[in-house]
């Protein structure tokens, strides 16, 4: 009678471990590499994507950092980019850790001449002279043996006109889109570069510049 009660107890307790471990499987929190992760907080490879940024330059640009994409370099306020005329702005998102998308963003000391900013952009290539240096100056920058993907021209990024061309770049190199405006006589440039390879690149650099537009009440700085 003693060995079917001790029989009896062991069976009780053993249902009631195997009726427990599943709840516990159920409430423990998800790891990677044995810590513990928050759902967005983190990317695949545990850094931390930073969320939109407005970024602000000299002279009133102002223009809109999708979320991953930051300033390099950007000290203690990673949205402000004053004082400086050339910055560089980088993708730290999974997908860009393949393509390693980056941009380069030029301002000048000096405002364009010109009767309005139509007029100033179309001003920055007119002469056949002009042209020639540009795009030998983007196929340059590009890599040895680049060629021209996307003619010198005028393109439209958000609502506004930018004259731009893209290049495609020798195998190992990262292709580039050359993009300049002119905005309240004040020039903007912007050089991005990436190692997609697909027939759709430069779609996040579009849409950051597109966002771009000016203060009047900063355009003295």
């Amino acid at each position: 009678m003693t060995d079917i009660l001790r029989r009896g107890r062991a069976a009780l307790l053993l249902f009631g471990l195997l009726t427990i471990v599943p709840a516990w499987a159920e409430e423990a929190p998800e790891t990677v590499d044995g810590a513990a992760t928050e759902s967005g907080a983190e990317s695949d490879d545990g850094d931390a994507v930073s969320g939109p940024v407005t970024l602000r330059l000299d002279q009133g640009f102002v223009l809109d950092l999708p979320a991953g994409w930051v300033l390099e370099e950007a000290g203690a306020d990673p949205g402000d980019g004053t004082g400086r005329r050339v910055v560089r702005i980088v993708c730290e998102t999974p997908a860009c850790a393949r393509t390693r998308e980056a941009c380069t963003l030029r301002l000048r000391p000096t405002a364009v001449e010109g009767e309005d900013d139509a007029a100033r952009l179309a001003g920055l290539h007119a002469s056949p002279l002009s042209r020639y240096v540009r795009l030998r100056a983007v196929l340059k920058s590009t890599s040895a043996g680049a060629a021209i993907r996307r003619p010198l021209g005028p393109e439209r990024f958000g609502p506004r006109d930018w004259i731009a061309v893209e290049t495609e770049a020798a195998p190992r190199f990262k292709s580039g889109l050359f993009a300049e405006t002119v905005i309240g006589g004040r020039y903007f440039g912007a050089i991005c570069k990436t190692c997609e390879t697909g027939a759709v690149r430069h779609e996040a650099a579009r849409s950051i510049l597109g966002s771009l537009r000016r203060i009047e009440r900063s355009a003295a700085r």
